[in-house]
């Protein structure tokens, strides 16, 4: 396993790091060299809280961090479970029109 190489981002254009900070004062944003990535990790004991899904520190990052939060945790998973029963109607009934099509009456 590697080593993680992180680098604290305190002063950053947007002023980003601290509106996170502000989300929950315990939350820090590192850029993790080895993996290319922010990092928002806790500052009690540096537990990584979630990982940003963008390449640049934007008002995004702030959303991210909003949606993802613990306190969020059972809406969260209501969304998910929901998107995922979406997706698997979409799959069967894609199925069904193909298998359908494929009859020859």
């Amino acid at each position: 396993m590697r080593e993680e190489r992180l680098i604290s981002v305190r002063n950053d254009l947007f002023s980003v790091a601290d509106r996170i900070a502000a989300v929950d004062d315990r939350y820090r944003v590192f850029y993790n060299v080895g993996r290319r990535k922010f990092e928002v990790r806790s500052a009690e004991d540096g537990s990584l809280q979630t990982t940003i899904p963008y390449d640049s520190l934007d008002s995004r990052a702030v959303d991210h961090v909003l949606k993802t939060r613990m306190h969020r945790i059972e809406e969260l998973l209501e969304e998910i479970g929901r998107e995922n029963e979406a997706a698997e109607k979409r799959a069967v009934r894609e199925a069904a029109d193909k298998a359908f099509s494929q009859l020859k009456l």
